[in-house]
């Protein structure tokens, strides 16, 4: 599943992200996309980012690079 960042960039698992307000980096290893709408998976905490406890909302996360 693709969707995109507070930057309107496109991330998809394995892109290389920051967390917005705690500056931990990481790799998106999961978006939990099942039975949503693309709006919806935006605004929910539904990305796993490698290294970071918890699910996370897109629009929390800064792209720094695709895989």
């Amino acid at each position: 599943m693709m969707t995109y960042d507070r930057n309107r960039n496109a991330i998809t698992t394995g892109s290389r992200v920051m967390i917005n307000g705690t500056g931990h980096t990481g790799i998106i290893k999961a978006i939990h996309s099942k039975g949503l709408d693309a709006a919806q998976v935006r605004r929910s905490k539904t990305v796993e980012v490698e290294g970071c406890e918890g699910k996370f909302e897109p629009v929390e996360l800064i792209r720094l690079g695709m895989h």
